[in-house]
């Protein structure tokens, strides 16, 4: 862009359109004053198979279901509330890892693996109520690293969709593999607890599964019968 002598480009990258900027007060441009028509997420290959086709908060496209998905976060789940509400949960984690640092502290201890599995353990007793020692979710723990290291990763079938056939750079193998991996107990554990509070055996919210799941929109009906 230098040899151009410019500071804002477009360039056309298959079927998609980039546009790059060098100058701050365009970036200002962009993110602030334009942030409603240019802040939708990408459509790309690797968000779509991580969000199930885009049935998830986090990666929807801008639009009346991601405002209705944001509204329920905002207000049920990222609360102020709920986040004092859960933090007996992440207190229980904390201590889970200084009490295995401690009684590890005569050998050697790989941090990386052990953080992960202290944030993926912080995130499914907040969300799931369950509990389990600090290596035990080691793979599911890893899939989902995988997952967050390939998403919006450069994917040639992003903007050349007819080569997706060939999976080309083997994105598509490596995250439908990681994605197996890291929800192959979730749908068990949703369904399992709706069941449970369908039947009456359930009564008192104990974490975010809980808040979703008893969640009514304005026609009084359940999130999963919507």
């Amino acid at each position: 862009m230098e040899e151009m002598d410019t500071e804002i480009a477009c360039i056309r990258l298959g079927n998609v359109h980039v546009i790059p900027v060098t100058s701050p007060e365009l970036a200002c441009e962009f993110l602030k004053i334009q942030d409603s028509v240019f802040s939708s997420r990408p459509i790309c290959m690797s968000a779509s198979l991580i969000s199930n086709s885009y049935i998830t908060s986090i990666f929807l496209p801008i639009g009346d279901q991601w405002m209705k998905m944001r509204g329920i976060l905002a207000s049920h789940v990222l609360s102020p509330t709920s986040f004092q509400w859960l933090r007996c949960k992440r207190d229980e984690e904390v201590d889970n890892l200084h009490r295995f640092v401690y009684n590890n502290q005569s050998t050697s201890i790989n941090l990386r693996k052990v953080t992960r599995c202290y944030c993926g353990n912080v995130i499914r007793n907040m969300i799931f109520s369950k509990k389990s020692a600090l290596f035990e979710t080691i793979e599911e723990v890893d899939a989902l690293f995988t997952l967050l290291e390939y998403l919006h990763s450069f994917g040639i079938s992003d903007y050349l969709p007819w080569l997706s056939v060939f999976d080309l750079d083997g994105h598509k193998a490596i995250i439908k593999k990681a994605y197996a991996t890291a929800t192959k107990h979730i749908d068990i554990e949703v369904d399992h607890r709706i069941q449970i509070w369908k039947d009456g055996n359930k009564t008192l919210k104990q974490d975010i599964l809980d808040i979703l799941i008893m969640l009514k929109d304005i026609n009084g009906k359940s999130i999963d019968e919507c």
